[in-house]
């Protein structure tokens, strides 16, 4: 799962409403109790170490270090989880959706095709080198609602004085998001840069359609 390896916060949201709905249903799939706890206990853990990362007056090399190795202990933990919801032939499609994990897969042809259309972007900038990422699928630029067989968008982003003339050009890590609108956060010494942004959805397999064009915008 790309989740589990990619920008914190995304890894965090996601984590938050995975365990609210795991726990509506983990009675009747069949999951430990003692098994969910355990885990759940070391994503307050990661969470809290996330909190100290980000708090200005405790933010540390080491307060990073820690953050890290709790993310590590998390993600080692949840991924037999996620493994063992993928194994039980009690979950719907609509579980995997709301789960945001990919169902099995049966070998034959995935249940959706690689996405065809794009997601277009705007980029609202909030001040504090803070903006608010939005999308839209080219088809419905008045729904912010993903594509059937959507899954995520995969965001590349990157910061250049000229607008690039390619996605590759974009080379700061990757966003991976589900849901409209997304905060970026940077730090502050990119205030004054330009900051840009290309889309592209992913569907549930994680096969990627094409990139949507790149928008740009000055940091404050």
């Amino acid at each position: 799962m790309k989740v589990l390896h990619g920008n914190i916060e995304v890894l965090l949201a996601w984590a938050a409403s995975f365990f609210t709905y795991l726990k509506l249903n983990m009675l009747n799939w069949g999951i430990s109790e003692s098994w969910e706890k355990d885990v759940e206990i070391k994503l307050n853990d990661l969470q809290n170490a996330h909190s100290i990362w980000i708090n200005p007056s405790t933010k540390t090399k080491a307060s990073h270090t820690a953050m890290i190795e709790k993310r590590k202990v998390f993600v080692k933990a949840v991924e037999p989880l996620i493994q063992n919801l993928r194994s039980l032939p009690t979950l719907q499609p609509s579980d995997y959706d709301i789960l945001q994990i990919a169902p099995p897969s049966s070998g034959r042809q995935p249940k959706y095709p690689p996405p065809v259309t794009w997601p277009v972007l705007t980029l609202d900038v909030l001040g504090q080198c803070t903006a608010d990422l939005r999308y839209h699928d080219i088809n419905t630029p008045l729904s912010i609602a993903k594509p059937r067989g959507v899954h995520e968008a995969v965001i590349r982003i990157g910061f250049s004085a000229e607008t690039p003339e390619s996605v590759d050009d974009l080379t700061e890590t990757p966003v991976t998001i589900t849901r409209t609108p997304y905060r970026l956060v940077f730090p502050l010494d990119n205030a004054g840069k330009k900051l840009h942004a290309a889309g592209a959805w992913v569907n549930p397999t994680g096969e990627r359609g094409p990139w949507g064009p790149i928008v740009s915008v000055i940091l404050s």
